[in-house]
């Protein structure tokens, strides 16, 4: 990810459940991190609120840190029918005119395509990881990607296509439904990433 947004989310779970506030406010304060930059100002804003009261202020920070957490967690074993319907009804055309501040976290999120491109490159991952047979040495290339902070987002893109080639058997499975996941969202959102990994392809 372009600055390592995977990263950071990671190391904003890792400050909140520190108690590091401020790490955490600056951490999530750049472009492409709004939502979790909002959940952290949501924290910070209780912690002022209740300066005598510790708990209250453990309790937000808690709370603030699963949230950044889910959004790196993909919600494969979610079976609800919750939020289905805002789901289906909401199409690229109706994105609301306003400013981030003036979007729900759901909004935020789906307009986030680094965050999206994040979610499938984990996903890759975990594939890896429960699937080292036939993932093979195609994972060696996530591998890499991962340790590289300054992989751009159409480097991402690129490598998961070659590490999903790359697989066999239900692993190869799992990455072309995420790849192909992916893909449709960034269509949709005629994504500038998919343009630029089309120029160097």
């Amino acid at each position: 990810m372009k600055g390592g947004v995977t990263k950071r989310i990671e190391d904003t779970v890792s400050a909140l459940e520190k108690g590091q506030l401020k790490n955490a406010l600056g951490l999530t304060d750049r472009r492409g991190l709004e939502r979790h930059h909002q959940i952290v100002e949501e924290a910070a804003r209780t912690c002022l609120q209740n300066k005598g009261d510790k708990e209250v202020c453990k309790k937000a920070m808690s709370e603030a840190r699963d949230k950044v957490q889910e959004t790196i967690t993909v919600p494969e074993d979610d079976t609800s029918l919750e939020g289905v319907d805002e789901m289906l009804s909401e199409t690229p055309a109706e994105a609301p005119q306003g400013g981030p501040a003036d979007m729900s976290d759901d909004e935020l999120y789906r307009e986030c395509q680094e965050c999206h491109i994040a979610e499938a490159a984990i996903r890759f991952s975990e594939v890896c990881a429960e699937h080292p047979e036939d993932a093979g040495e195609s994972c060696r290339l996530i591998a890499e990607k991962v340790a590289d902070e300054t992989t751009e987002p159409a480097d991402w893109i690129k490598t998961m296509v070659e590490t999903a080639e790359g697989a066999k058997g239900e692993a190869k499975e799992k990455m072309v439904a995420a790849i192909a996941e992916l893909t449709d969202y960034l269509q949709e959102r005629d994504s500038p990433f998919l343009k630029e990994m089309d120029k160097g392809a």
